[in-house]
């Protein structure tokens, strides 16, 4: 009985902390209202899912103060996400990044007509299953998708200012490769076409018929089992040395044979395997040439990020510890910036 009471208190002073608490907190003076937190935290899909999953845990995190409290701590954590949401935006408004309402709203318009065609549902039926399931409405949904895109928008303009003045110069992508060049070496490798039958006489009357001067491809078009090959006229392609991808006696064979050789019947696991030697290719390095793209990208990529992490660093983290940021989520209102303002 008395652990009873203990829930009813809790719940109740649970539900008189939300009707009061409409503000939950503020950010530079915005507000953060109830209903935002409550469609950021999404609790009650969340609920609805792990009853499906686990009824015994979803009565302990509902039925009991322990529960309570960790849901509490859930939206805690929710809504610290959220601030640092709001921030995003606002500094981004003194970078001079704004997103027109017309994009948010184009972008809303096509994710929900993907759910609704995903799901075959019209707006009507979207908005009732949201009611029925204690998921909001249509309206709560849409909202919750323009803050989704206006926060991301936001951080991919900002990324785009802050990364705008990366360049990789010829000399850069060159001295990349030379101080790195054993990133671009490659092993000795054979351009090979192959047929796999599956007994000893199939494999002879293959040889038979190969060096009787028939096309291999052709040969292996009509009677090659290979899952690899049988579909594309016995085509291998290149294949590294070590690579794997041939039993290694016959892999022996293969690079110890000049290019237009036929190696084989070797068997095998998979049957009676035969070769053609197309083209070999000693050991060494890509080019510079064949590399200098993915070095370039590589590149930018990485001063890209150099300069994101410098950002967050030195402005973001400068900005969110000189903002008045109140929380009244949890406790009496506390200053959670810089300012210490009540």
């Amino acid at each position: 009985m008395k652990k009873f009471l203990i829930v009813v208190v809790v719940l109740f002073a649970l539900t008189l902390l939300a009707q009061q608490a409409t503000i939950v907190a503020e950010v530079n003076g915005r507000p953060v209202t109830q209903e935002e937190l409550d469609r950021e935290a999404n609790l009650n899909r969340l609920l609805l899912q792990l009853q499906s999953i686990d009824e015994r845990f979803y009565q302990v995190l509902t039925g009991t103060p322990e529960g309570l409290a960790l849901l509490q701590r859930y939206k805690r954590e929710v809504l610290n996400n959220l601030v640092d949401q709001i921030l995003i935006v606002q500094i981004g408004e003194k970078m001079g990044v704004v997103v027109p309402k017309e994009t948010i709203e184009s972008l809303v318009s096509s994710e929900l007509s993907k759910t609704l065609s995903q799901y075959n549902m019209t707006e009507s039926d979207l908005d009732w299953y949201l009611k029925n399931a204690n998921l909001g409405d249509l309206e709560s949904f849409k909202n919750r998708l323009r803050w989704i895109f206006t926060v991301q928008q936001t951080l991919d303009q900002i990324y785009r200012k802050v990364t705008e003045g990366v360049a990789v110069s010829d000399e850069d992508v060159k001295r990349f490769y030379e101080e790195n060049k054993e990133y671009f070496s490659v092993e000795e490798s054979a351009k090979l076409l192959r047929i796999i039958v599956e007994t000893k006489e199939q494999a002879d009357k293959v040889l038979e018929r190969l060096r009787a001067g028939e096309d291999f491809s052709k040969v292996a078009s009509e009677v090659s089992i290979d899952p690899l090959t049988k579909d594309k006229a016995g085509d291998l392609g290149w294949v590294e040395r070590y690579s794997g991808l041939i039993n290694q006696e016959i892999e022996e064979k293969i690079f110890a044979s000049p290019a237009g050789a036929i190696v084989g019947p070797m068997q095998t696991s998979g049957g009676w395997e035969i070769y053609r030697v197309l083209e070999k290719r000693p050991k060494g390095y890509q080019s510079l040439e064949e590399v200098a793209t993915d070095i370039r990208n590589y590149l930018s990529q990485s001063r890209a990020n150099e300069l994101w992490q410098k950002w967050i660093q030195e402005e973001f983290l400068k900005f969110k510890q000189s903002s008045d940021i109140k929380v009244y989520l949890l406790t009496e209102p506390q200053s959670e910036g810089g300012s210490q303002q009540q």
